[in-house]
């Protein structure tokens, strides 16, 4: 699928095809992303149908201390459309929670690393990676100082840990934690790559973190980079590439 020229929601519907995603796969969600895909006010009605005949899902909704709006009996045909358009909506947490090997590959992912590289010296570099693409950005470097990554869904973060393996990425440690929330001392990073949109809590705390920050626009599904947050907290605008995306804007600070 060319990406370029296709809106978001297009890119969801995308996704629920390639990974056959089905309202049953909301059971795969750990309870901080259920969190997150019910937090939506305007999803309420749609969860009442979606879980009115579905009580294994509100089940696993339950044992994770989280429940949607109460279900109530009503057509068959109201409650698979409302299925629908929730498995469409969060089709990339379904992707990441049911196949994350599919989710790592998604093109956009994948950024010219080489902006990087060309900036610091590997090998001296202590690398912290967060938000969209942190799972192909976190491989990239060969025989880093270290490497901290910040994940918070438990599949990606095994998935992560057995690929670094694989991949012989040395000296990395997986986060648990929110971007806003790092359990990391002053300084603890030389360079943080941030890929897609960070609020304003997430910068001050990767400023605490690391001397050089980079943000990357390339999450075709979530807001924009805020340019003049950046801008106002002297982060310079330029350019990467990345794939299926073509030249995206990225800002630097450091």
């Amino acid at each position: 699928m060319t990406l370029v020229g296709r809106s978001a929601d297009e890119i969801r519907g995308w996704l629920a095809r390639l990974g056959r995603l089905a309202f049953d796969d909301f059971c795969l969600l750990d309870p901080a992303t259920i969190r997150t895909v019910l937090s939506d006010e305007s999803d309420r009605s749609d969860w009442s149908a979606a879980t009115s005949t579905a009580p294994h899902v509100l089940a696993h909704f339950r044992r994770s201390a989280v429940l949607p709006s109460a279900s109530c009996a009503l057509a068959s045909g109201f409650v698979l459309a409302a299925r629908s358009r929730l498995v469409h909506k969060h089709s990339p947490a379904l992707l990441l929670a049911k196949a994350p090997p599919l989710y790592d590959a998604l093109p956009w992912h994948d950024w010219d690393f080489s902006v990087v590289t060309r900036a610091v010296k590997v090998w001296q570099t202590r690398f912290l990676f967060a938000g969209c693409g942190t799972t192909v950005a976190c491989c990239r470097p060969r025989r880093p100082a270290g490497v901290y990554v910040a994940l918070q869904s438990e599949a990606i973060v095994r998935y992560v840990e057995r690929k670094a393996g694989l991949e012989r990425v040395r000296h990395i440690s997986v986060l648990r934690a929110p971007l806003d929330r790092l359990p990391l001392p002053d300084r603890s990073a030389d360079f943080a790559a941030v890929g897609g949109s960070v609020t304003a809590a997430g910068l001050s705390e990767l400023s605490r973190v690391a001397a050089r920050i980079l943000v990357v626009d390339n999450d075709p599904l979530g807001p924009p980079p805020d340019e003049g947050l950046l801008r106002s907290l002297d982060f310079r605008q330029d350019e990467v590439a990345v794939r299926s995306l073509g030249r995206r804007p990225s800002w630097r600070r450091g």
